[in-house]
Formats: C-alpha cells, sequence, structure tokens
C-alpha cells in the first residue's frame, strides 16, 4: 500500500531529467509523488499519467514555492540552471522540515552548499547538491577505481552525449554560462586559468560511441576533487556529437572572450538550432573517466571507467536522484548536515538502476577499452 503520509516533492518534475526522476519515484509504494512546474496544463497531464498530484509555481515565487514544499518528506530540485542562483529552495526546505537534494551542475553552487551545514544538522536534515551526473555519478565512478591507486595524480572526465538525446534550454543556458570565459583549473598542484569551451581534444570513448571532440567545462569537480581525491591535475570536458554544433560554439566563445559578450539570455536559440539537427547522429553517448597515478608498487597506471548509454541518455544524469532517494526513504539519511552529493552512492547501487534502462559500465587500462563479449574480454 503506498505510503501516502511521505511526500516526494520534484521541482521541475515535469522536465528532461526531473520527469525521469517523478516517474521512477511515482513506481514507489512507499511515497507519494507531488510534480511541481510552471505550466499547469502540461503538469496536470504529466502528473495524471504517473499517478502523482500536481502544483502549480515558480520558483521566485516564495508564497507559492513555501506551499509547494509544506509536508514534503523530500524535496528534489530539479529545476535549472543553477549558475548564478542562490539557495533559497533549500532553505525553505529546512525550514519546512524536509530533506533536500539537487540535480545541480554549478560549480559554485554545489561547491558553496555547506554554507547551510549548521542550520541542517541542527535540524537533522540531509541536503545535498550535485545529486546528478557531476558529482554524485563521478565521484561514485573514481572510488570505484580508488582502491587500486596508492597516489591518483591526475583525473580527466570526459562527458559526450548523442545527439538524438532530448535536451532543453536549461542545459545549453549551463554550457553558456562559461562559454569563453576564464575557468579555474587545477593543474599539477595549482590553479591556472583556462578558457570555457577551449582545449580542444579529440578522445577515444568505448564502442558504440567512438571518437569525439570535447573542450574544457566549469563544473564542481573542478572545485572539489582536488581535495576529495589528492589529485594534482583534475579536468573535465564535454562536447556534441556533431561538431558542427561543436564547431558553433566555439565560435561563439570568440567574442565571448574577447569582448565580454553573454549569449545566456539566447539558450532558447541555441537550443532550437541544435534541436534542427535532431534527426542525425545517434542516441549513444558516454561519461568517461581516465585516471592516473601509481599502484602500491609505486608503478605508474592509468585506468579507465565509462558509463554508456544505448537510446536514453538523459536517464544517467536523474538516476543519481533517484538513487539516493529510494535510499533516504527506505533507510533514512546516512548522514546529516549540508554538503556536495559526494561518498553518497556506490557504483554497484548506480547500475543496479541503470542496467534495465540500456546503459553499462565498460573498464579499461592503458592498452585501451574492454568490453565483454559473451565470456571474453577484447581490448578496442
Amino acid at each position: 500500500m503506498r505510503d501516502s503520509s511521505r511526500v516526494v516533492t520534484v521541482l521541475g518534475g515535469y522536465g528532461i531529467f526531473g520527469g525521469r526522476v517523478a516517474e521512477a519515484l511515482a513506481r514507489d509504494e512507499s511515497c507519494r509523488v507531488r510534480v511541481v512546474g510552471r505550466t499547469a496544463k502540461i503538469g496536470h497531464n504529466f502528473a495524471h499519467r504517473i499517478g502523482a498530484d500536481f502544483y502549480p509555481c515558480m520558483l521566485d515565487d516564495r508564497d507559492l514555492l513555501r506551499r509547494a514544499i509544506e509536508g514534503s518528506f523530500l524535496v528534489i530540485h530539479a529545476a535549472g540552471p543553477f549558475q548564478g542562483a542562490d539557495y533559497h529552495v533549500a532553505e525553505h526546505c529546512i525550514q519546512a522540515g524536509a530533506h533536500y537534494l539537487d540535480l545541480a551542475d554549478a560549480r559554485d553552487f554545489v561547491a558553496g552548499i555547506g554554507r547551510l551545514d549548521d542550520v541542517a544538522r541542527g535540524r537533522g536534515l540531509l541536503v545535498t547538491s550535485g545529486a546528478s551526473s557531476t558529482p554524485a555519478i563521478t565521484s561514485a565512478l573514481i572510488a570505484d577505481l580508488a582502491p587500486e591507486f596508492a597516489q591518483i595524480e591526475a583525473i580527466h572526465t570526459a562527458l559526450s552525449p548523442g545527439n538524438q538525446n532530448p535536451r532543453g534550454a536549461a542545459t545549453i543556458a549551463a554550457v553558456l554560462t562559461y562559454l569563453g570565459r576564464k575557468v579555474r583549473v587545477w593543474r599539477d598542484g595549482q590553479w591556472v586559468d583556462r578558457p570555457g569551451w577551449g582545449d580542444v581534444e579529440r578522445l577515444l570513448f568505448p564502442p558504440a560511441v567512438g571518437r569525439r571532440r570535447v573542450h574544457n567545462c566549469d563544473v564542481p569537480e573542478l572545485e572539489l576533487f582536488p581535495t576529495v581525491f589528492g589529485a594534482r591535475t583534475v579536468r573535465f570536458s564535454a562536447g556534441l556529437e556533431l561538431n558542427v554544433l561543436n564547431y558553433l560554439l566555439s565560435l561563439c566563445a570568440l567574442p565571448c572572450r574577447w569582448f565580454g559578450f553573454d549569449f545566456t539570455r539566447r539558450a532558447r536559440f541555441f537550443c532550437n538550432v541544435s534541436l534542427m539537427l535532431y534527426p542525425f547522429g545517434s542516441t549513444n553517448g558516454a561519461l568517461a573517466i581516465w585516471v592516473r597515478g601509481r599502484d602500491h608498487a609505486g608503478r605508474p597506471i592509468e585506468r579507465r571507467i565509462a558509463l554508456v548509454t544505448d537510446y536514453d541518455g538523459p536517464a544517467t544524469p536523474s538516476s543519481a536522484a533517484v538513487v539516493l532517494a529510494r535510499k533516504i526513504l527506505h533507510l533514512g539519511p546516512s548522514r546529516t548536515g549540508a554538503f556536495p552529493c559526494v561518498g553518497l552512492l556506490k557504483l554497484d547501487e548506480l547500475l543496479a538502476h541503470l542496467h534495465p534502462l540500456g546503459i553499462w559500465c565498460v573498464r579499461g587500462d592503458e592498452s585501451g577499452w574492454s568490453t565483454r563479449i559473451g565470456s571474453s574480454h577484447e581490448t578496442v
């Protein structure tokens, strides 16, 4: 029987990522899902389809937000972008006595959530930011490799989604915030400035993704992983499957770098341009990590690990919030306070959720990526 007394509220609950979170949790008998969004007609239709409730709300309307959160056991904030946002949503959740997690990928937002630690801990609440690909999933992937290393020296994470995956203006807006601007990167044990969407590389991802173009991104890992994993170099790159879109963003980065142009208000335009090319490319994408360092015998080693998507790329970013929400519902929070979402999830927990969705894990080393074929392994 469904426990309607435990309400899980999903802000942005019919969006690309929030919709997947809401739909997955609506199948959990331990809670009642409340979908919150701007547009009543879309929200009501979506909520009705998945068996949830709907509340109309704009996050900058504090009274409506307070009503939407009231009575919640857990609030999941999926209404990005988070770049430049404040913590008023998390603060409302603390005041209402609700646990809080979000899908933020904004560097300063995720890294700064600790300012709410004292008040969250005082209320016995979990408040965590970044329950998405970055940094929840990337940290779980690296933690799975970490026992092989005596010292991690360098971490390079790269993300390349398939072109035929859904995307929204909020995702594009996040990229536009650092397009052509200085990104602070930890390199060889010191901070250096590198251009956003610069330092182009063509990296070889696992099959069926292959070699793709990637660029500098400004994400929480750059701020967190030098301390969390003790690495002397931390990089994060991303790129689109179609090079024409990569070239367009690289071209637009030039006036941002030279003249301070800001294209964030044109996110809808950029999103529409990308959707015009939706029939091209594939649904295959990957989140891959290359880790270099020393093993316990002092020898230099490289280990690779990646999540590869078949047909539903947005299932990966939404998976961390789903898995963590279920843990909180069934087991309670593992700790209280406010902090980035690092160390709260294990890789096997994520894979148990992702495998049925056509998303698999691939590993590799200095010789390349390995994929399981029957009972043997083949290096690619």
